[in-house]
């Protein structure tokens, strides 16, 4: 909180020795502190020191740095520029009141003053000058409780985000000791992702989010019995509604681990599509989440272009053939724009992570 009406400061400027003396006893029942200057040039001197006013009372006409220049002066500088300045000055032109109002001045008190005049207006401006001050120190407050909740939030994100690396890489393994037979399936599918999310122009902390969540997106499938989940040829119309439950156990597998939200987004809805057929919850269009939009369409173009337990791989042309006959309805056709746009990038992913022999 601001200072106490006895802590105040007040410097009195003038050059006469009188009228700062008629100064000091106009405000002496006030009970600021008060600093005597006979030059404008000595006020400014001592504010150089560190000792800052609270309120600034100024002869206008006096040799060397006047009024003007001194109220000039502490208007500029950045300890004293919202120190009121009250200009005392025997000129009653309306000229000289706008020359001060122009040098930042905040009242005026013409000469002769009655002392209880100079006091009125002191007493008005250091009533005003408490409270900016007291609104600054809440702000200060404000600011300071702010930084404080950053540094709070800052820290409680990298302890999630090591816990959500964490997760991944435990699921992961899981996920591989259940399903073995998909070869670098994950890596390739990670990749894809990335590729797609930096071209859409997603931004690099997004894009990165995409690639190490796009891991997880079958991972609800350590909930599959294996007589589905390796189950050669096509499954029964039952097995494949126990099959596309593996959504939902991802979702909430990845809730109980109190992983990052992309990541539940990324399991639950990975099998939606665009024209709203898709499962589990038949999600249409933009309201799918473009992470899931993503991962659906590099995880479909891998499971095309590889061999699986119940498929063999289909060539290149063929799968990219299907892949644009299915962005009507399937896919969103942006990403998949995306994807053949950068589909020289794609290719060398594959080769990359290409499954052995």
């Amino acid at each position: 909180m601001g200072k106490s009406t006895r802590e105040r400061l007040v410097f009195l400027v003038d050059d006469q020795e009188s009228n700062l003396v008629l100064f000091r006893k106009s405000l002496s029942s006030e009970g600021y502190l008060i600093r005597t200057f006979a030059d404008g040039a000595d006020a400014l001197a001592c504010v150089e020191t560190g000792v800052i006013p609270d309120l600034v009372v100024s002869d206008v006409m006096m040799p060397g740095l006047d009024g003007f220049k001194l109220c000039l002066a502490l208007k500029a500088h950045a300890l004293t520029r919202t120190v009121p300045v009250v200009l005392v000055t025997g000129l009653d032109d309306i000229r000289d009141k706008v020359k001060g109002l122009e040098a930042g001045a905040d009242d005026f008190v013409t000469k002769p003053f009655h002392p209880m005049e100079l006091k009125a207006r002191v007493r008005s401006m250091m009533r005003i000058k408490t409270l900016a001050d007291e609104l600054e120190a809440r702000n200060l407050l404000l600011t300071d409780q702010k930084v404080l909740l950053e540094e709070l939030v800052s820290e409680r994100t990298a302890e999630l985000e090591n816990l959500t690396i964490g997760i991944v890489a435990v699921l992961e393994k899981a996920n591989a000791l259940r399903d073995g037979d998909t070869g670098h399936h994950i890596r390739r599918v990670c990749a894809y992702a990335h590729v797609l999310a930096c071209r859409m122009g997603l931004p690099g902390e997004q894009a990165d989010r995409i690639r190490r969540y796009a891991s997880l997106h079958d991972v609800g499938k350590v909930g599959i019995p294996d007589a589905i989940l390796k189950k050669e040829g096509r499954l029964t119309q039952d097995e494949y509604r126990q099959m596309k439950q593996h959504t939902v156990y991802g979702f909430e597998l990845l809730g109980l681990a109190c992983a990052d939200s992309m990541a539940g987004n990324i399991a639950l809805s990975h099998h939606e599509r665009f024209d709203g057929g898709g499962y589990p919850q038949g999600l249409k269009g933009d309201t799918i989440p473009v992470e899931a939009r993503i991962v659906a369409l590099a995880d479909s173009y891998d499971a095309l272009t590889t061999r699986r337990c119940y498929k063999k791989a289909f060539s290149t042309d063929k799968a990219e053939r299907i892949i644009r006959e299915e962005s009507v309805g399937h896919f969103d056709p942006a990403v998949v724009d995306v994807l053949f746009g950068a589909i020289g990038t794609i290719h060398d992913v594959r080769a990359r992570f290409a499954d052995p022999g």
